[in-house]
């Protein structure tokens, strides 16, 4: 498995190099503003299967249910490449963006379903968390 992805820009590139341990549909209220929309969608690996080249730069916080995460980005266009959550380590969530790819795989979780908007809709099957670990 080698799925490749980039930024808007082009600026920097993100290769895979396994299938994700778990793909999130993310509700809170950090995601909805990171992406500018109701919701995130990011898939969930390794630090250690991750590539990511090119310059990023990292803005790091603390959310509003008092976890730390650091968000990389790029400095050129802003797009968001990964982010990692202190409550997750080892593990780092790519965008499912950043692929634009119609074959990423669709959302196994919903998570922080309390902050869902209630018109956007969950996949069958997905697990729904009322608020999630790895948000």
């Amino acid at each position: 498995m080698n799925r490749q992805g980039q930024c808007l820009c082009g600026a920097v590139r993100v290769a895979l190099a396994a299938e994700p341990e778990r793909v999130n549909m993310c509700h809170c209220a950090d995601c909805q503003r990171r992406t500018g929309s109701p919701f995130g969608m990011a898939l969930w690996l390794a630090e250690a299967d991750v590539t990511i080249g090119g310059e990023t730069r990292d803005f790091v916080h603390v959310s509003d249910k008092g976890r730390k995460l650091t968000n990389r980005f790029c400095p050129n266009c802003g797009s968001t490449i990964c982010y990692t959550a202190a409550l997750n380590p080892g593990l780092i969530a790519v965008p499912a963006g950043l692929f634009a790819d119609p074959a990423t795989p669709p959302p196994q979780r919903s998570v922080f379903e309390e902050r869902r908007h209630p018109w956007v809709a969950v996949p069958d099957g997905a697990v729904r968390l009322p608020r999630g670990r790895d948000g």
